[in-house]
């Protein structure tokens, strides 16, 4: 009999992890001893009959998982040929940056490199064709202008965003654009304004910590002045694009989160401005990445702070901006428990719909999930000339295929985080590259578990937006 279950201990008491119903049960400290010998797989018929209570309310069933499929597979056409949300282009591989943790950097294997390539005006036309014509039953489709640096495309950037209205005037789209801040001039701005651009810049907080990574190519300079000085002017004479300006930040392994967080909270430009906060991208990198006791301890002391200004003990105005979302991600994680059982025919969480949520599209017109995941063969979906391969789509949506046993009898297997861009192997999906990131993911969804049982051993009510509503 596979009942697949995870146990585990809160300063609240004993609980386990039921997959099959996706819920959290709290369990007497008596019970939780058979609690284990079911994870383990050897139970005795003592153990299930002090358990009956459970299992005569559904709890601790044989799995009813037979075979790896996404509900999505059957569908796919379908999705992809009217519901594509948005399209990425490649502009160029160029960058007037060499910072050292860029994906262009050349620490990643399978993945991108500065090059002298850039996409043509023929690609960028197809492009905008293929996301309209792909994107039927989307009310305000999205178009992404992305690099390397894409605002040495600036002028090819001006003739896609024409195109769109000359050739598409009856549809709503729009645009964003990530950059490096640095070469904004007032031509650009004006544009950017005046077509209302999304715009993204990379900023990873005081010149000091900044100017590390972030380096210009021909001299190895520092970047930071030259981007704070464009945002200041930015905010005196183009408002309107300033509020949509959102700062990207990576946090490196070495940078101290709490210099970061007060670099933004105490610059008067940049107080209240929109953020967000990632980890340098471990997938692929030629050299392991690793991150300090200080990192760990900070992102700790940060996650505490949001949850204990969740339960009224911490002054909400002192959570770290970089944190902020912390307590909307473990509500919305909660929302999931209950609602999402596993079925005869499942796939285990990660993948997105490939193609439709936001592809990326290269300099040479090849169509990838999207910008995150490596320029290597096994993650090509398809190219703007061809249109989508169905086959490398269904696998790549598919990716529990690779380690079907392992998905089969895992209890993280619903919630698991794991996308294609864990499993590329150059020119094939691996396995092997599959496989070395479980225990990360397991982590992860184990952290978000306890968060949910901390907050309920201490009185917080999760429903309370729908009571206020």
């Amino acid at each position: 009999m596979a009942v697949i279950i995870k146990t585990f201990i809160t300063p609240g008491g004993c609980s386990i992890f039921d997959r099959d119903v996706n819920s959290i049960l709290n369990v007497k400290e008596e019970e939780f001893p058979a609690f284990q010998r079911v994870e383990a797989g050897t139970a005795s018929d003592d153990d299930w009959r002090l358990l009956e209570r459970y299992t005569s309310q559904g709890y601790l069933q044989e799995t009813r998982l037979q075979e790896i499929l996404h509900p999505a597979t059957p569908l796919m056409k379908y999705h992809l040929d009217g519901s594509m949300a948005q399209l990425d282009l490649q502009m160029t591989c160029q960058c007037n940056l060499n910072c050292h943790y860029c994906v262009y950097s050349g620490n990643y294997k399978n993945q991108r490199t500065h090059s002298d390539k850039t996409m043509s005006l023929a690609t960028i036309y197809k492009s905008i064709d293929f996301l309209m014509a792909h994107s039927r039953n989307v009310v305000e489709p999205v178009l992404g202008f992305y690099g390397g640096e894409p605002l040495l495309e600036y002028e090819k950037i001006k003739a896609g965003v024409d195109y769109v209205r000359t050739e598409y005037k009856g549809r709503s789209v729009r645009f964003t654009i990530t950059t490096n801040g640095t070469l904004f001039n007032d031509e650009m701005l004006r544009f950017l304004e005046d077509n209302e651009f999304s715009v993204s810049v990379s900023l990873d907080g005081p010149k000091d910590l900044h100017d590390i990574n972030r380096i210009y190519a021909s001299n190895g300079g520092g970047s930071f002045d030259d981007i704070m000085a464009n945002v200041r002017y930015i905010r005196e004479n183009y408002p309107e694009l300033f509020e949509k300006l959102l700062f990207l930040t990576t946090v490196a392994p070495g940078v101290d989160y709490s210099c970061v967080n007060e670099f933004y909270n105490a610059d008067d430009i940049l107080s209240d401005s929109s953020i967000t906060s990632n980890s340098v991208n471990s997938y692929n990198a030629t050299e392991e990445i690793i991150y300090d006791d200080l990192y760990r301890t900070t992102y700790t002391f940060q996650q505490m702070k949001v949850l204990l200004a969740a339960l009224g003990l911490y002054d909400k105005k002192k959570i770290s901006r970089l944190f902020v979302s912390g307590l909307s991600d473990v509500e919305r994680f909660q929302k999931t428990l209950s609602k999402r059982t596993v079925v005869e025919k499942s796939h285990p969480g990660g993948p997105c719909l490939p193609g439709v949520m936001r592809p990326f599209v290269t300099t040479d017109g090849n169509i990838y999930a999207c910008e995150r995941v490596n320029e290597s063969p096994s993650m090509v979906i398809g190219n703007i000339e061809t249109g989508f391969d169905m086959e490398k789509v269904e696998a790549v949506l598919n990716v529990g295929w690779l380690t079907k046993e392992e998905c089969m009898a895992c209890w993280a297997f619903s919630h698991c985080a794991l996308c294609m861009a864990a499993c590329d192997g150059g020119a094939t999906l691996s396995r092997e590259e599959r496989l070395k990131h479980c225990d990360s993911s397991k982590s992860a969804l184990m952290e978000k578990i306890e968060t949910v049982c901390m907050l309920l051993e201490n009185g917080y009510d999760f429903n309370r937006l729908n009571k206020e509503g």
